[in-house]
């Protein structure tokens, strides 16, 4: 099954978040710097409002970067296997650009926890292998972020990752977190459960959730200022 012939047969998606498919991106790394580290192992989930259907899409690329021990410890890839099963980086990341902007054109969102990261880290891949001009089409997609949206629509204490999001909207983990597929299903249940708890999100969400990044943003700084912590972007960069 390859995901631009999936892409290609669903028709035009509605303007309506309630209904629309939806795509959803998550990845594995060699570490957090997207200007030096690589993805290493990718998940491509095209969700079927309709039917509820996943058709899921795993890819394992070799960038031939060194991967950082605290990377390996949370997701489990050891250069050797990387570097004896991954595949090509230049085909698999043009790949992954291609099918997200082919969903674009079919009206259907990326959806990403942190989604800046994931981002950021194809985009930076892209640029090492010579592919500048995708990179730049990525900078201007429509994204939705169940992170920004959680930050802003729940006031509680404590962690922000995706299994304390996933706890306090109600939504059942697929399995173990930091594998790229489970994580990326665990976001489009999130994200449905946001939606249907918030019907006022737009669907034209980009200036929505850079607003809301703002003002989590702005009191998240405020605290940090009087209690010594540190302190985030004050835009989103999405």
């Amino acid at each position: 099954m390859d995901i631009l012939e999936e892409l290609e047969k669903i028709p035009k998606q509605p303007e309506d978040l309630s209904s629309c498919d939806l795509l959803g991106f998550d990845t594995e790394t060699t570490g957090l710097d997207y200007k030096k580290d690589s993805i290493i192992s990718a998940s491509l989930v095209l969700r079927d409002r309709q039917s509820g259907e996943d058709k899921v899409f795993n890819f394992l690329i070799n960038p031939n970067t060194p991967i950082d021990p605290k990377a390996s410890a949370v997701n489990g890839f050891t250069q050797e296997f990387v570097e004896k099963n991954g595949k090509n980086q230049k085909e698999e990341v043009e790949k992954i650009a291609e099918a997200i902007l082919l969903a674009q054109k079919k009206g259907i969102p990326l959806v990403a926890y942190n989604a800046k990261f994931d981002v950021k880290m194809l985009e930076g891949d892209l640029e090492k292998v010579g592919r500048k001009d995708l990179a730049d089409k990525l900078s201007r997609i429509f994204v939705l972020d169940p992170l920004v949206m959680d930050r802003y629509l729940s006031h509680r204490p404590g962690k922000r990752n995706l299994e304390s999001a996933m706890q306090w909207w109600g939504a059942a983990p697929r399995g173990g977190y930091h594998d790229a597929q489970v994580d990326t299903q665990a976001v489009l249940d999130l994200l449905c459960l946001i939606l249907k708890a918030h019907p006022e999100i737009p669907y034209r969400a980009m200036e929505w959730q850079r607003d809301a990044y703002r003002k989590w943003a702005k009191g998240r700084n405020e605290w940090a200022e009087n209690n010594g912590a540190f302190k985030v972007e004050e835009e989103w960069g999405l």
